[in-house]
């Protein structure tokens, strides 16, 4: 019984997928270790080079689960103002998958001796594809490719701003202003990318020397997507262990646990559970984190609120 509810559940999902895949951007409960998927502003805010690698896997104990793969890396340029960086990410569900490749370019400005300001770019190209040879098709004339796979490409151009001093920061970003349609050779849509509007912020308290707790929060609003909103509260303890629990009302909520192994790499290990209908049918999600961050090469400004 449990078995039948569950290939009846992932055959809606996957039904609806096809009609709102990409509808929405990937959201990390864990965000604050890669800000910059969301916001391009970001890019050359860190502690010299930093990289931040992830791999996702959802809704755990269904065939064809979501699986995610993100790679993030920035560095401010030389003694300048600009900073860089790049993202690149692969999602899989059922037989599609999207994947991204985007660099990000940002413009760092001193307001005063306590705010500076960025802003930034992004600019990429991202790719829609999806195996047919994975599905299970009644009438066949109903799609071009019913065999195969059909792929479908398209840019990417976002925009963010982020302020922020040693405690604070608050940034709004669009990662991508596009707006497309994926179509079939019979002019099927399978899937629709509209702009998803963030606003991200936190404050960092100091409890005792070089221990710190950060609450966090991140909005995200997208046409035909319902509103979200994610808490995390965050902390850091000597910048050796790391910890955090989030709560996304009527979505998730869950844990992450962190510890740096050396001064250059950190780990960490998320767990998120379902608090929706289908929580008792599947696994949660579970995530992998890794950061390498090269030590500062120069004397510069960044944010205090986060280090990766």
């Amino acid at each position: 019984m449990i078995q039948l509810l569950k290939n009846i559940s992932m055959a809606l999902i996957l039904s609806l997928g096809f009609l709102g895949q990409a509808q929405t951007d990937v959201k990390l409960s864990n965000f604050v270790f890669a800000p910059l998927i969301y916001n391009p502003a970001y890019a050359g805010s860190s502690d010299g080079y930093s990289a931040t690698g992830f791999y996702t896997s959802q809704w755990v104990g269904f065939d064809g689960a979501p699986e995610t793969l993100i790679l993030t890396g920035h560095d401010r340029i030389g003694l300048t103002n600009l900073g860089a960086g790049f993202d690149i990410m692969s999602d899989k569900i059922g037989a599609s998958r999207e994947n991204k490749v985007a660099g990000n370019i940002s413009y760092h400005l001193r307001l005063s001796q306590n705010w500076l300001l960025s802003a930034g770019v992004k600019f990429g190209v991202k790719n829609y594809a999806i195996d047919y040879n994975l599905l299970s098709i009644e009438d066949q004339n109903e799609f071009g490719n019913p065999f195969g796979d059909l792929s479908r490409t398209s840019l990417i151009f976002g925009t963010g701003v982020f302020l922020h001093r040693e405690n604070f920061f608050i940034g709004v970003s669009i990662p991508n202003f596009l707006t497309t349609s994926y179509i079939d050779d019979f002019r099927n849509t399978l899937a629709n990318t509209t702009p998803n509007y963030y606003l991200t912020t936190g404050y960092r308290f100091e409890l005792e020397r070089e221990v710190y707790l950060q609450p966090t929060l991140m909005t995200r609003i997208a046409n035909g997507a319902p509103y979200s909103a994610l808490v995390s509260f965050n902390l850091d303890w000597k910048d050796k262990m790391f910890a955090s629990v989030n709560y996304e009302h009527n979505v998730t909520a869950g844990a992450f646990f962190g510890i740096r192994i050396m001064d250059q790499i950190m780990v960490g290990y998320s767990y998120d559970t379902s608090i929706t209908t289908f929580a008792q049918y599947n696994g949660g999600i579970h995530s992998l984190m890794i950061n390498f961050r090269a030590k500062e090469r120069y004397r510069r400004d960044r944010c205090g609120c986060f280090t990766y």
